[in-house]
């Protein structure tokens, strides 16, 4: 079955990002017809559909300015091969969903060096598999930072963040880019508003990544929603190493967030099959990531002039005001730095 590379270029400030789109052809006939693009929202509800499942109900990016955000960061997770335990909505709500979940999955160990790993069965074995033939191969595949590099708690999560987010705060406070109020602000915020607040920071260029040039999102994800809270993700310290790439991606682990090159996502699927179920490829930083190719967002104040309802004054601003934020806020709306 042959397949067909297209590249488009998306100009950013001070960089570009790659997208190569992979669209199969259907070669049942002398004259091949072309696929439709798969959308990531249209193919979660067509592999959902035999259930009662709800996309917004599974993660609300109409109307939520985190779950879009979220999705978009990390959610290439959720077209993990069927052998795959994924969570139900896309932001676990705290230490006791996140165990409710994990008491259900099954897993088993994988010792490197020493370190244990801890993940979903299939995605150990995928894993041991790779570790095997990188031994024949004379290469090495090691876990980043020790047994964190694999399955995590929400507490790991939390600690991490934290590390994060209040080192970043001191930083901009000292520089006069936030006020000395903005630790307050923040602690009377619950969780979602608290990633609310800061990536609307980061949308002034204000980064919360350790290095402070990129978004926090790229350096570790919000309690609730890591890959790793999952046990389908693994941090690699040879991820520079493009034949430790391939070997891995043989195996069916892939790289899948942007500007996060050491970490790695067990999808379970061969790479030429990942476009089918709604995953667009990114080239950047020498880097090949597998993100969701979500449809666009939505124009709230669109969808108020298309209402049977006249809508009122104070409707129009919060919708105005609502959809710029999503969009201030989108992964793919803010800049990219190499």
């Amino acid at each position: 079955m042959p397949t067909v590379e297209l590249m488009m270029t998306h100009q950013r400030p001070k960089t570009s990002v790659v997208i190569l789109m992979l669209v199969v052809l259907c070669c049942c006939s002398v004259n091949a017809q072309p696929l439709q693009v798969v959308y990531f929202d249209q193919y979660l509800e067509k592999k959902n559909s035999s259930s009662a499942w709800a996309f917004e109900k599974f993660c609300p990016v109409s109307t939520s300015l985190i779950a879009r955000r979220v999705l978009e960061s990390y959610g290439s997770m959720f077209v993990a091969h069927e052998s795959v335990n994924l969570p139900p909505t896309c932001v676990q709500k705290g230490e006791s969903q996140v165990n409710a979940f994990q008491n259900k999955i099954s897993r088993t160990p994988v010792d490197i060096d020493g370190v244990r790993i801890e993940l979903q069965s299939p995605a150990a074995q995928a894993l041991q598999r790779s570790l095997d033939e990188a031994t024949t191969a004379g290469l090495r595949i090691s876990p980043l930072d020790g047994a964190i590099a694999g399955g995590r708690s929400y507490g790991d999560t939390l600690m991490i963040w934290n590390s994060r987010v209040f080192p970043a705060m001191d930083f901009w406070i000292k520089r006069g880019r936030l006020p000395e109020t903005a630790r307050d602000e923040i602690a009377r915020l619950e969780l979602p508003q608290k990633l609310e607040k800061i990536l609307e920071w980061e949308s002034q260029g204000i980064y919360f990544s350790t290095d402070r040039t990129r978004s926090v999102l790229t350096s570790t994800a919000p309690p609730g929603t890591s890959q790793h809270l999952a046990l389908i993700a693994f941090d690699v310290v040879e991820f520079r190493n493009p034949t430790v790439r391939g070997v891995l991606n043989k195996n069916g682990w892939f790289q899948t967030i942007v500007d996060d090159p050491a970490h790695f996502t067990y999808l379970g699927f061969r790479e030429t099959e990942l476009p089918s179920r709604g995953l667009l490829a990114v080239f950047k930083g020498g880097h090949l990531y597998w993100i969701p190719n979500l449809l666009p967002l939505p124009n709230l104040t669109e969808a108020l002039d298309s209402s049977t309802d006249t809508p009122t004054a104070d409707e129009i601003t919060t919708a105005k005001t609502r959809s710029s934020k999503m969009r201030a806020i989108s992964l793919h709306a803010a800049p990219l730095n190499q």
